[in-house]
């Protein structure tokens, strides 16, 4: 679970924001707040805005931190990506701070950096009265001073690597959440599990992302497969079934001999999963894959029934665009009710009809027994339904007069149980959403291009 995330300088967000899943009074939807550790957090939050208030900032900042997790450094360029509206910003670090649940602790962790130094990162246990330190490091007058718990650091031995640890083995761009995973996983477990979260449970899927080898996917997991049919056949789209084609590459492809075909054949068999993805020429993605002594092409394919009722097979790259942006949800959707994991979905409406992503996300909302945590951006205004999301589930982005990002939850305002939240946000009472006034004044009859 996402408890919260704060960001500084980065992007269009200038001052310390936060973001929250903390729930508020509010009686409706009681089985979206999940209990830990005696501390309530919501399973579902949408974020609206207008284009270019911040949205997809909050979501790009996350991404970016869990990349320099998993890669172990932080980035080299940052003059593009710290608040360029303020001159000053360009002088001052990157922040980041984000509360996580996982494997039975809540961990709070903090990156600060700038110019390929990384000036303060730290791990906490978060506790209801004080958080216990995992480990802090600061980089003051041009050395690094690295803390441990008295957990890491009981005997000499390990108050000698903590020397060597701070003078020679790790530099001053490496993330040491990271460095201590890859290098002393079993003697730091509880920093492992901190970066497992970004690695396994923490899962972003940006607008243009797609899941990679979704035929491969589809294909090893057989009760995704069955979730799949299940959901794209009643979503009416016209697809009856999916299924994978499994063809020996020898017989898919017309010239086998080619140099760059045989070196591609080699290349997969080298490959430590012996997988590899390719387009076809109309956009259609092909896994190729190393199995059995033999290269196999797999492809999702979909069927629809012809007026007899006879199922005729369709490529992927004969579905409409909304259509393939459902089929590549379908792990995430399946995800998001069957596993332990945080999904974070940029424009989850994006080329979907708003009555069908309104009715997944309406089962999403009501399903009970939904073990993931699902956090969106929008601007599908139909979602804005106290039946789908509560009050304190909806965020606003904004840009104040400086052109800064700010944030804040519908739950700032005294909302009745059966107010019209959508009626309301178009309205603009709660913000968030472009204003257009001077449109009406706009004489583009002047820009007529003379023949």
């Amino acid at each position: 679970m996402l408890i919260k995330f704060i960001v500084k300088n980065i992007f269009s967000f200038n001052e310390e924001t936060e973001f929250n899943l903390f729930p508020n009074k509010t009686q409706r939807l009681l089985h979206h707040k999940i209990n830990i550790k005696k501390i309530e957090i919501l399973r579902l939050s949408a974020i609206y805005g207008a284009n270019g208030s911040g949205k997809s900032n909050l979501i790009k900042s996350i991404s970016l931190l869990e990349t320099m997790i998993i890669d172990g450094k932080i980035i080299k360029d940052l003059d593009d990506i710290k608040f360029k509206l303020n001159p000053e910003n360009k002088d001052l670090p990157i922040s980041f701070g984000i509360e996580f649940y996982s494997q039975n602790i809540i961990y709070y962790y903090t990156l600060t950096f700038d110019r390929e130094i990384i000036l303060n990162e730290a791990l906490y246990e978060s506790l209801p009265k004080t958080d216990r330190l995992i480990f802090e490091r600061n980089y003051i007058n041009e050395k690094q001073k690295i803390n441990f718990s008295k957990k890491y650091t009981s005997n000499e031995k390990n108050r000698l690597f903590v020397e060597i640890l701070e003078e020679k083995l790790i530099q001053k761009n490496e993330l040491l959440l990271s460095f201590l995973n890859a290098k002393y996983e079993k003697e730091f477990n509880e920093v492992s599990n901190a970066f497992n979260w970004f690695q396994k449970d923490l899962v972003i899927i940006r607008p243009e992302a797609k899941p990679s080898g979704i035929a491969e996917i589809l294909d090893k997991n057989d009760k995704l497969k069955l979730f799949s049919v299940d959901l794209i056949s009643n979503l009416n789209t016209g697809i009856s079934n999916l299924f994978i084609k499994k063809e020996k590459f020898n017989d898919f492809i017309e010239d086998i001999n080619k140099p760059q075909i045989k070196q591609l054949i080699e290349d997969i068999k080298t490959r430590k999963n012996n997988i590899s993805l390719r387009n076809s020429e109309t956009d259609e993605e092909m896994t190729l894959i190393y199995e059995e002594n033999e290269i196999y092409v797999k492809r999702l394919i979909t069927n629809h029934l012809n007026n007899f009722g006879n199922p005729i097979e369709f490529s992927l790259a004969l579905e409409s665009d909304g259509t393939k942006r459902l089929i590549d949800y379908l792990p995430a959707f399946n995800g998001i009710i069957n596993e332990n994991k945080v999904y974070i979905i940029d424009e989850i409406e994006r080329s979907i009809h708003p009555i069908t992503i309104k009715k997944i996300l309406s089962k999403i909302s009501t399903d009970e027994k939904a073990k993931g945590q699902l956090i969106f951006t929008t601007h599908e205004s139909n979602l804005l339904d106290q039946d789908i999301l509560r009050p304190d589930e909806i965020w606003f982005a904004q840009k104040d007069i400086d052109g800064a990002s700010k944030l804040y939850s519908l739950s700032e305002f005294n909302i009745h149980n059966t107010a019209n939240i959508e009626n309301g946000y178009l309205n603009g009472r709660f913000g968030g959403i472009p204003f257009l006034s001077n449109l009406k004044d706009l004489n583009w009859n002047k820009y007529e291009i003379s023949e």
